[in-house]
């Protein structure tokens, strides 16, 4: 018999109502409606974006940042990447008394 794994932290809200049941189709509806709105919401204030930017995903936040934020945030994923890239390698100290 084996056992279900339990979570240690569990960070899923437990609003939702059980499936197959009316509350869930009218809280799914509700839900819908509210994500529309914010989304269609015309007189929402929007930042002036160059023509050739071309965002695929991103938070509302990065839209505002200056050149300076993004800069700093570049440079920091450059770091990421090269100490992912170089993570399979091992370090080797020598005696540079021997040579």
């Amino acid at each position: 018999m084996t056992k279900k794994i339990k979570l240690a932290y569990d960070n899923k809200k437990k609003e939702r109502p059980p499936e197959g049941s009316p509350e869930l189709a009218a809280w799914l509806d509700e839900r819908a409606k509210k994500r529309a709105e914010f989304y269609f919401d015309e007189s929402r204030e929007l930042p002036e974006l160059d023509p050739d930017t071309h965002l695929l995903c991103g938070s509302w936040d990065f839209l505002y940042q200056s050149e300076e934020e993004l800069d700093a945030e570049n440079e920091s994923m450059e770091k990421a990447d090269e100490e992912r890239r170089r993570a399979h390698l091992k370090i080797v100290k020598t005696d540079d008394k021997n040579k």
